[in-house]
C-alpha cells in the first residue's frame, strides 16, 4: 500500500504541467528527533477545492547530509505552486530481511503519520518561501 501511495504521488507531480500555473521557490530543513534528515523525499500536492480539483503538478526535492531540501516541478522548472499544500515526508532504509524479490526490503524510518497519513500543510505565498521547515518526531 505504501509503495501505491508514493507511485501516485510521482504521478501526481509528473501530471499536467502548465505554464498558467504560478510557481514560486520553495526550500526548508527537515529534522527528525532535533538531528537533520537526509535523504528525505519531501513531496509537495496542491490542496485542490470544489471549483478546481486538480489545481496543478505537486513538486518534489530530497534532503541533504544537513536536512535542507529545494523543491523542483520537474527537471525544467525549481518550486513549488503557490497555496496550499499537502506535504508527505519519506526517508526509507533496509528493513534488514530480503523481500521476495532477493533484495533487501526497506521500511520508513519516521512514522507515517508524516507521510501515508500526513496531515502536514504548508502555504506557498507568491514570494516563495526558504522557511519550508519540518521538524519531525519519532519515539
Amino acid at each position: 500500500m505504501r509503495y501505491l501511495r508514493v507511485s501516485l504521488v510521482i504521478f501526481l507531480v509528473a501530471a499536467g504541467c502548465n505554464a498558467d500555473h504560478q510557481v514560486a521557490p520553495v526550500s526548508g530543513q527537515v529534522t527528525l528527533n532535533g538531528k537533520p534528515l537526509a535523504n528525505a523525499d519531501v513531496h509537495f500536492q496542491p490542496i485542490g477545492s470544489k471549483n478546481n480539483p486538480n489545481p496543478g503538478p505537486g513538486s518534489h526535492g530530497r534532503t541533504d547530509a544537513m536536512g535542507n531540501y529545494t523543491l523542483r516541478i520537474d527537471d525544467k522548472q525549481s518550486g513549488a505552486l503557490v497555496g496550499k499544500h499537502w506535504v508527505m515526508i519519506y526517508a526509507f532504509e533496509p528493513a534488514g530481511s530480503k523481500s521476495d524479490a532477493g533484495s533487501p526490503g526497506l521500511k520508513d524510518k519516521i512514522p507515517m503519520r508524516y507521510n501515508e497519513k500526513s496531515n502536514l500543510t504548508c502555504d506557498v505565498p507568491k514570494a516563495g518561501r526558504t522557511d519550508a521547515d519540518f521538524e519531525l518526531k519519532s519515539p
